[in-house]
């Protein structure tokens, strides 16, 4: 590519050699020329890497839920929310909460629920009979429509279960402010005092 450069470059110049040499001072046609000139060395100097269009992007890869999704977003709610408190105990500083959850979230869907009994009755050939009993259950999610579309509607939803408390907190060398943030902790988790680790801030 660099050589092309050249050759065009040369073909150029000595024609605006020619064009000097004619008129005695660089024509119009000179300055077009030098023209043409920049405008290709604008496009081809770019890299290839500058030139090459980005892929696009899946939009499937949105979709894919996580599963630990609500479990982690619960825990880091609950965290922020627990050290906003606990700022605002006498005596602290500064504190960093850190949750434990034992298991994700649950939720439970209204289903409506029906039953099917079917019997028949079979004769065997020494002249006996046998009735038999089959009963299917078929259940579907209640729903519901809104200015969205339709959703499921929940019964019930239980939030994960709080294995731990770690809580680092600047004034918690002081044995009075560390019993207020074990007894704040354990008062807003429900919580008993052991699962409840408070550790002073450097």
């Amino acid at each position: 590519m660099e050589g092309i450069f050249k050759k065009l470059w040369q073909r150029f110049a000595d024609f605006a050699k020619g064009e000097r040499a004619a008129k005695g001072g660089r024509s119009t046609t000179f300055l077009l020329a030098l023209a043409c000139i920049g405008i290709v060395l604008m496009f081809f100097s770019a890299s290839p890497e500058q030139q090459r269009t980005p892929p696009p992007l899946d939009s499937n890869s949105e979709a894919v839920l996580n599963p630990f999704g609500l479990k982690g977003d619960y825990r880091e709610r609950l965290e922020g929310e627990l050290e906003d408190r606990l700022r605002q105990v006498k005596g602290v500083k500064a504190v960093s909460v850190l949750i434990t959850l034992e298991s994700g979230s649950a939720t439970k869907y209204a289903q409506n629920t029906e039953n099917t009994e079917r019997s028949t009755t079979e004769r065997d050939e020494a002249g006996g009979q046998r009735e038999i009993k089959e009963t299917t259950e078929r259940k579907q999610l209640v729903m519901t429509r809104d200015g969205s579309g339709e959703q499921a509607v929940v019964t019930e939803e239980r939030q994960p279960k709080i294995k731990g408390v770690l809580i680092v907190a600047r004034g918690a060398e002081n044995l009075l402010i560390k019993e207020r943030i074990t007894i704040a902790v354990a008062a807003a988790l429900d919580l008993p005092t052991h699962r409840i680790s408070v550790l002073p801030m450097d």
